[in-house]
């Protein structure tokens, strides 16, 4: 059976109504089951209570920039952390989406670097979505 190999060049960002596809160097969607397990006298029973996440995004910084994400994401978690964005991205033929909470990004860098900043999103529970 040959090898499949997938590379993160599909990639594609969308927060709120606007798509970041030329920003974002890496999405990585993290999911963990947040699961008890309970000492019964029959053994060990298990219960998935529900699944918690993040969605970490290593991008370009565009301070200053016109539709800057950076600035969008300031903006959004000084006026509204508690309000979710929507973010989806495509990777290797399915398209995750998801509802985050708003985070600010890092700022600064090395004088001769081409400033990237990273952000980790906390996504609001049970809204992953997966398709195809």
């Amino acid at each position: 059976m040959p090898a499949t190999y997938i590379t993160g060049r599909s990639l594609t960002l969308t927060v709120g109504a606007k798509a970041y596809n030329d920003q974002a160097s890496t999405v990585t969607l993290t999911l963990e089951s947040n699961q008890a397990v309970l000492e019964v006298l029959s053994g060990r029973a298990y219960k998935t209570i529900d699944a918690s996440g993040t969605l970490d995004v290593e991008m370009y910084a565009d301070w200053g920039a016109a539709q800057s994400i950076c600035q969008a994401l300031w903006d959004a978690t000084k006026t509204a952390p508690d309000t979710t964005l929507s973010a989806s991205f495509v990777a290797n033929g399915s398209t995750f989406a998801c509802d985050v909470y708003p985070a600010y990004p890092a700022v600064g860098g090395g004088a001769v670097d081409v400033l990237t900043t990273t952000v980790s999103l906390v996504i609001k529970a049970g809204s992953v979505i997966k398709t195809p």
